[in-house]
């Protein structure tokens, strides 16, 4: 089985990569802003893409665009492993 996400992230590819590698320190880099991760018999595969800046006020907040090609296992799996990835992701304060 196979599922296809989108996301956009407030960060920077640099910053959500860097985030992907400490999560997932045998995270396989296919390309600049391309990855691979394998885990309980589910294939992530990762690619970004810069986005636009947020704008709230004076505040300026980068964005990348995540495609998340999640293969393998069952749907309960595939569930945990982005669950894992959200948390390892996700930015402090909200």
């Amino acid at each position: 089985a196979v599922d296809a996400l989108e996301r956009e992230v407030s960060a920077s590819p640099e910053e959500f990569a860097r985030s992907l590698r400490t999560a997932f320190p045998d995270a396989q880099e296919d390309g600049p802003l391309q990855f691979r991760v394998e885990r309980h018999g589910v294939r992530l595969e990762i690619d970004l893409r810069p986005g636009p800046d947020r704008v709230i006020a004076l505040l300026r907040l980068p964005t990348v665009r995540v495609s998340i090609r999640c293969l393998g296992a069952d749907a309960a799996a595939r569930a945990r492993v982005l669950a894992y990835l959200d948390l390892a992701t996700h930015r402090g304060g909200g």
